[in-house]
């Protein structure tokens, strides 16, 4: 259950849950780093809630919103393993049973544990840049601040932006793709994830790309 101790994780398991992500990010294959936004839909779990705590690591964080307000944060120091701890003081008071939005602008680091970038020459095609997502066990903290404990599910959104002649994909439904209004060499690619699933189940991948037809309803990608 949410309420229970997680010795991998910084979050405030007993304060809050996390209910939903909305990501907006940008790929960049030249600095080798993901940046964008994560807004957290989080729950409260007890009366009067005004902090919480998310886990990341090697982030950047570069503001903090919450309902439309700026919302003060702080990061501790860095473990080992787990990271560092980012200190969220919320501008107001939450209620047991209430729903805010978490907005984080940040920057993963080229070395994020969860990713793994590819140049041309060690791809089969020897073209383009290739990049894919190892989460499990704890490694999502370093592509996106949140509750990385399997005890905490949650679904998502996101929204991916690309070179265009690439495909990105993640561990759910595709919902669209259009070209980026801020950059015609690249593409918006939208999914939506509406089964709850904890954090080291979310996946990315990004590169030159194609799918065969294998059932009626199956088809694989390489």
């Amino acid at each position: 259950m949410a309420g229970e101790t997680d010795p991998s994780s910084f979050s405030s398991l007993q304060k809050c849950i996390t209910k939903h992500l909305n990501l907006k990010w940008h790929v960049d294959f030249n600095s080798h780093v993901i940046k964008g936004s994560v807004a957290l839909t989080i729950e409260s779990l007890e009366q009067k809630l005004s902090s919480l705590v998310l886990d990341t690591k090697d982030l950047t964080i570069h503001r903090v919103i919450t309902n439309g307000q700026e919302a003060k944060f702080s990061l501790g120091a860095k473990h080992a393993f787990k990271g560092s701890a980012l200190d969220i003081t919320l501008p107001f008071e939450m209620e047991r049973g209430q729903q805010a939005v978490v907005e984080i602008f940040y920057e993963a680091c080229p070395e994020a544990s969860a990713l793994q970038w590819l140049n041309p020459e060690q791809t089969a095609g020897k073209q383009h840049p290739y990049l894919f997502s190892q989460c499990q066990a704890i490694h999502c903290r370093s592509m996106i601040p949140c509750q990385d404990t399997p005890s905490v599910k949650s679904t998502y959104y996101a929204q991916v932006s690309a070179p265009k002649e690439l495909v990105a994909l993640m561990s759910a439904q595709r919902d669209g793709e259009e070209l980026d209004p801020q950059d015609k060499s690249r593409k918006i690619f939208r999914f939506r994830q509406t089964v709850p699933m904890p954090s080291y189940l979310i996946a990315v991948v990004v590169g030159a790309l194609e799918w065969r037809q294998i059932g009626p309803r199956s088809r694989v990608w390489s």
